[in-house]
């Protein structure tokens, strides 16, 4: 069986999907491992020393995800954003710290490509409140530092073992982009699988290059997405304690974005996922249990990783 199988989803292709390849063609250069790229576009992209897989329409990041995957032979299926590099040793170091029993994924310190002495991500939060947000976003980066458990990997680049991935049921494809990393990342939590940091492995993302980081449609997807994770995940204690809480936080997200961004998008896609309550928490049913959820952050962790996103 082939090691490691390397997916990336495009839609665009061009310059960052070049350097993207040529930075992970490097990283995987020491290991058994194959290249693949999920082609999202209408005319088809070029991407030079991977194993291309033509959608012939736009499945969306998560939809790409499951696409790969069905394609993969890997042991290890590591995922890398179309607009994000790898430094050389990067997947090499998280392939290194995830193989011990137990540990489902590995995530490292992403840093923002135009300010590289700053965290993009350094793995992914979820508190109580369902609300999930990227870990250490905007803190100085560091180098090294020892390896540590988080809650979970975001899928700009990550490192998930396949049998984990298999045994909870993979990505949802029905999320399209946004949330579908933090719905792996409690479904595997629920499941008694860990994920490691590990700060030695470096990369440098642009951030929402495709669909813009502050564009109604990643608004709606967020929101939408927001409820169907809280759907799936959430138990019925928790939905009982704090859900009085999510409703306070939903409302003042959504009065803030309406009154600085001047749109509704994040009200239209909580309501879109609000409509499909029933529908998503059938199909969490399996998997829903008790997970270590972070105390609630409130606003807080929204606005701190909005803040170092638009720095």
């Amino acid at each position: 069986m082939t090691l490691v199988s390397a997916i990336v989803v495009t839609q665009r292709g061009g310059p960052l999907l070049d350097a993207c390849l040529q930075a992970l063609r490097t990283a995987l250069s020491p290991l058994d491992a194959e290249l693949m790229v999920v082609d999202n576009s209408i005319d088809g992209v070029a991407a030079s020393g991977a194993r291309v897989l033509l959608q012939g329409r736009n499945v969306g990041f998560a939809g790409g995800v499951v696409a790969g995957m069905a394609a993969a032979a890997g042991e290890w299926i590591l995922l890398v954003n179309d607009d994000a590099e790898l430094e050389p040793g990067a997947a090499v170091a998280l392939l290194g710290a995830a193989g011990v029993a137990g540990v489902g994924a590995a995530c490292g310190q992403v840093r923002f490509h135009a300010r590289r002495d700053t965290i993009n991500t350094a793995g992914l939060v979820v508190d109580r409140l369902g609300v999930g947000f990227d870990r250490l976003a905007g803190a100085p980066a560091v180098e090294g530092g020892p390896v540590e458990e988080v809650f979970g990997a975001s899928a700009c680049v990550a490192l998930y073992r396949r049998a984990m991935l298999d045994a909870i049921g993979g990505f949802d494809a029905s999320f399209f982009a946004f949330g579908e990393d933090a719905d792996v990342a409690w479904r595997a939590r629920t499941a008694g699988w860990s994920c490691v940091y590990v700060p030695a492995s470096v990369a440098y993302h642009h951030g929402s290059a495709t669909a813009g980081e502050a564009s109604a449609l990643k608004y709606f997807l967020v929101g939408r997405n927001r409820m169907r994770l809280l759907a799936k995940n959430a138990t019925g204690g928790q939905l009982a304690r704090w859900g009085w809480a999510m409703a306070l936080y939903d409302l003042a997200y959504v009065a803030f974005v309406a009154a600085t961004d001047r749109t509704l998008a994040p009200l239209r896609g909580r309501l879109t996922g609000l409509r499909e309550w029933r529908t998503y928490r059938r199909a969490g049913a399996a998997t829903r249990g008790p997970a270590p959820l972070a105390a609630p952050t409130g606003p807080l962790g929204a606005w701190r990783q909005r803040k170092a996103y638009r720095a």
